[in-house]
């Protein structure tokens, strides 16, 4: 997954004028809603704790954001393959602490997605939706709880698990490969 041009420039130009908000969301069966959070967001929006209203599609309504810090390393690939991604979030272990004990007994992932939004001094009202570089489609693989942080491994689904001979995940169907049904 590439970036787009206008964020690139955005990070390599060391441009004062705007700033690129990362946000991130997590979401599962067993909660009512996604959490999302934000983070890269000035003082002057807002203190930790409050929300940010951003839109999660171009074009779509502003949902909630609580402002949080969190460290953040998405995931890539090297010469060995794909490589994991990491979240980590201090003072918001109570927030994860519910989402995890509500995963349990359920066999569906913790799916997360990363969205970044480039914004101009003053202009947070203007942002329209996320840039064309969001991770969508990421699962945690692997969390850390404590009392003062929550860390978790973040990747996209392994392909080799979801390669069933039927269902909604099928990659070979007997219609279309039937000497693998013979």
């Amino acid at each position: 997954m590439t970036l787009s041009a206008a964020l690139r420039e955005a990070y390599a130009s060391g441009d004062d004028e705007g700033v690129v908000i990362e946000t991130l969301e997590v979401d599962h069966a067993s909660l009512d809603g996604p959490i999302r959070l934000v983070r890269n967001v000035d003082g002057q929006l807002g203190e930790p704790g409050e929300t940010l209203s951003l839109p999660v599609k171009a074009g779509g309504p502003r949902e909630p954001h609580l402002l949080c810090a969190f460290e953040l390393i998405a995931p890539g690939a090297d010469s060995d393959g794909p490589t994991e991604g990491k979240i980590r979030m201090d003072n918001v272990s109570d927030l994860f602490h519910e989402l995890l004990k509500g995963a349990i007994g359920y066999d569906a992932a913790i799916r997360v997605t990363i969205r970044f939004y480039r914004v101009l001094p003053g202009q947070i009202d203007a942002v329209t939706g996320p840039d064309d570089d969001s991770f969508s489609g990421l699962e945690m693989t692997a969390v850390e709880l404590s009392a003062d942080s929550a860390e978790g491994a973040i990747s996209w689904p392994d392909g080799r698990q979801q390669n069933v001979p039927s269902g909604p995940d099928a990659f070979f169907d007997g219609a279309s490969y039937p000497a693998l049904f013979t």
